[in-house]
């Protein structure tokens, strides 16, 4: 039990860390935690220029495991 607790605060003070670093989106990406729930964020991409992804806005979903940053998250594409 011990050992989940300490990698969760691991994970939470390095998502805390990650979530400052991207606080500001950019023209290409946006990254940010759920409101409630720091184990769990939103991301949107924009398609490469030049490609058949170009103008498109990928958003997509990625869920963080207690042991993160040992562990890696889930990425899911919704579009």
């Amino acid at each position: 039990m011990f050992v989940l607790f300490a990698g969760s605060v691991l994970a939470v003070k390095r998502l805390m860390k990650e979530a400052a670093e991207l606080r500001d989106p950019t023209e290409h990406y946006h990254a940010q935690p759920l409101e409630d729930n720091l184990f769990e964020w939103h991301f949107s991409v924009r398609g490469p220029p030049d490609s058949d992804f170009d103008g498109g806005v990928y958003h997509g979903r990625i869920v963080l495991p207690p042991e993160y940053p040992m562990k890696p998250p889930s990425i899911i594409l919704l579009t």
